[in-house]
């Protein structure tokens, strides 16, 4: 994000606590957080009536024959994240914390495209392939987490640093449910940081599973689902790692002020601040661009 939008004068006091330097980078972070979900939902609204229709097909197979196979997706899609995590919990920083901070933190436009092109790949043979994309996919995204917390001065040789790059994916998926994103992310920050490793990987096993079986779905249609798997993929993937840097930004933030209090506080009011200027945005789009919007 090359160029800030202007910093708010109300939050004046509200971060005088903090230099210039880091008032900038957590109103970055406000920005990225409150600009991650509308681009998500740009790129999953695409597709929503395709899942939707799907959804409508099970139903009308037998309202229980329809329930059991949602549950049964769903199900085995949090199975293969939660086995993925277990052992991409060592794989995925291999090579990374060996390595110096680079003066530049990395675009990650790699994994994005990898991603992406398991995909399209796994969508153009349909729901088989999508089985076999998951393992990839969540592998990849959380390999650009620890990317994101190595450029970001994390030592990736710490339990700490690799419980927070678990932790990104339990904060929830890019639906419309955590609107305020603020109150989801504090809370769940919050209540990750006492649980134990299995529980942790459990947690983001299980919320970042329902947002794989919504992918599942989109992509169950051979050969269609290629162009949704891949545009997904790359959205899915772009989602986390905005969410890492807001993770890990904060991270460093509080390290270096010593007041974790009052930088959830002035946070938070940038967030709304954002937020704010988002929803003038919005209103301000032309309207055959509503479409794509969320409300």
């Amino acid at each position: 994000m090359k160029n800030l939008p202007p910093f708010p004068a109300s939050l004046a006091d509200t971060t005088a606590f903090l230099t210039p330097h880091e008032r900038e980078e957590l109103w970055r972070a406000a920005i990225i957080m409150a600009d991650s979900r509308g681009l998500l939902m740009r790129v999953t609204s695409l597709f929503g009536r395709r899942i939707e229709a799907l959804r409508a097909r099970l139903a009308q197979a037998g309202g229980h024959f329809g329930g059991e196979a949602w549950a049964d997706i769903t199900q085995r899609a949090q199975d293969s994240v939660e086995e993925t995590l277990w052992r991409s919990y060592n794989l995925a920083t291999f090579g990374l914390s060996g390595t110096a901070r680079p003066r530049r933190p990395h675009g990650n436009r790699v994994h994005r495209l990898a991603t992406a092109a398991s995909g399209a790949a796994s969508g153009f043979i349909g729901l088989p392939g999508v089985l076999f994309d998951i393992p990839f996919t969540t592998t990849a995204i959380l390999r650009s987490i620890a990317q994101v917390a190595r450029d970001s001065g994390e030592d990736l040789a710490t339990e700490d640093t690799r419980r927070a790059c678990l932790e990104v994916l339990a904060f929830g998926g890019p639906g419309t449910g955590d609107d305020e994103s603020e109150t989801g992310y504090w809370a769940a920050r919050l209540g990750l940081s006492h649980l134990s490793l299995n529980l942790l990987i459990r947690s983001a096993a299980g919320r970042f599973g329902v947002v794989l079986s919504e992918k599942l779905l989109a992509q169950a249609v051979p050969v269609a689902g290629a162009i949704t798997g891949s545009a997904l993929n790359y959205g899915f993937t772009r989602y986390y790692q905005n969410m890492a840097q807001v993770q890990f930004c904060l991270r460093a933030l509080d390290r270096r002020t010593g007041e974790p209090a009052a930088v959830h506080q002035a946070f938070t009011a940038m967030l709304r601040e954002a937020r704010a200027r988002h929803r003038i945005n919005r209103r301000a789009a032309p309207a055959q661009d509503a479409v794509f919007l969320p409300r």
